[in-house]
């Protein structure tokens, strides 16, 4: 068994198309830490000259008004003196803070300003969020502005009482560990998924090219498949190792933080965020993407078993992957039981922090559902691959 184990792990770390895969992960990862990570521009990046823009421009208006007859002012002119006057203030400890380095001071300032402008913006016709959130049509841009003001204001709250050093790269999440969390919420957790099914989708179908030179392992079939599993999770791992590259470039240019960055984490209130530590969002994604590239494998085991023909895997393959793209729409989770369907956990980031909650307007949705569906969908496609494998009409071999 040893003796097959070596042999398996062998021929896929000389396979061409999957050292192709590395090489070509390598190469995004380098790309992306050299030329997209340093050009990243967030939303709500630190801007001073806006900042004093703003200001200087809502004090001239509260001088011009202090010297007339508010009896006389206009009704949405008195509105927007009312809020220039409530909201100047932030703005003013903000620059003063940014002037003396004092960041902390900074984020207590960012953090009362945040809260204080979501409650005048959020669906009010006169007002609005940053350019940013409206690109591409987005129909739910208020319902993201809300969102990304609400996760602002607890994040910079959090920052205000940290007892670790602050730096500008820290509030705009430009580290190395930040961006990976913002990666996670992102494409990265799909991109590996789909790297481990071009990883594992010949491993069974290559045994027709050697029938003879596998006839001389004398193992079960079953064992054959469960050594097969173990070998592409292992090659699942490897596919970190390209991708640290670039995290070691990012690190050097921004900085890696740590992992007792605030990671803010929605919840049924939406008016209300809770929070939890980098370390712990991260271990949290990867025990669901684990269990993903292990749902992965199995899903290509128990087609090659009983298809035997690796486009069909593939196409499976990325149906599965793909699956919550064809039933996603926001605000679903009040009409449908999506947090029921394994698929609607591919979003890793998303899933850890509950924005997939807000997005679903779903309240059942948790990483541990997500982990107990994931689990039992593996356990039941590994016993019926196992039962079929020991069908001689299904034999690896001929």
């Amino acid at each position: 068994m040893w003796t097959y184990f070596k042999f398996e792990l062998m021929q896929f770390f000389k396979n061409r198309k999957n050292i192709a895969i590395y090489a070509l992960l390598l190469f995004v990862a380098l790309f992306y830490a050299i030329r997209i990570a340093p050009a990243y521009d967030p939303i709500e990046k630190i801007d001073v000259d806006k900042i004093e823009a703003r200001y200087l421009t809502r004090d001239a208006f509260i001088q011009e008004m202090s010297n007339r007859d508010l009896s006389t002012v206009h009704g949405s002119a008195l509105a927007g003196l009312s809020i220039f006057e409530m909201v100047n203030p932030h703005d003013l400890h903000r620059l003063e803070a940014l002037e003396s380095g004092n960041l902390h001071k900074y984020a207590t300032a960012t953090s009362e300003w945040y809260y204080v402008t979501n409650g005048f913006t959020y669906f009010n016709e006169n007002f609005s969020y940053p350019a940013g959130y409206y690109k591409y049509g987005n129909e739910y841009s208020e319902d993201d502005g809300l969102y990304a003001y609400l996760e602002s204001g607890k994040r910079y709250g959090e920052f205000a009482n940290a007892d670790y050093e602050l730096s500008i790269n820290l509030f705009e999440q430009r580290t190395a560990w930040q961006t990976v969390e913002r990666l996670m919420k992102g494409a990265l957790p799909i991109t590996l998924i789909v790297c481990v099914l071009l990883l594992a989708v010949e491993i069974v179908i290559k045994d027709r090219l050697h029938p003879t030179l596998l006839k001389g392992f004398p193992i079960a079939d079953w064992k054959k498949l469960i050594i097969k599993g173990v070998v592409i999770l292992i090659g699942s791992f490897i596919l970190f190792v390209p991708l640290s590259a670039g995290f070691l470039i990012i690190g050097v240019q921004a900085g890696f933080g740590h992992f007792q960055i605030p990671v803010p984490i929605f919840t049924h209130d939406v008016w209300v965020f809770d929070v939890m530590s980098l370390g712990v969002f991260l271990a949290k994604c990867l025990q669901l993407l684990v269990l993903w590239f292990i749902m992965i494998i199995e899903v290509v085991l128990l087609c090659s078993v009983v298809l035997r023909n690796e486009m069909i895997n593939l196409g499976i393959g990325l149906i599965v992957i793909f699956a919550e793209y064809f039933y996603f729409n926001r605000g679903v989770g009040f009409q449908w039981a999506i947090e029921n369907y394994p698929t609607s956990y591919i979003h890793v980031g998303q899933i850890v922090s509950k924005m997939r909650n807000f997005y679903y307007s779903s309240v059942n949705m948790s990483t541990v559902l997500g982990m107990k569906l994931l689990a039992i969908s593996i356990v039941v496609m590994l016993v019926i691959t196992l039962c079929i494998s020991l069908n001689k009409r299904f034999k690896l071999v001929r």
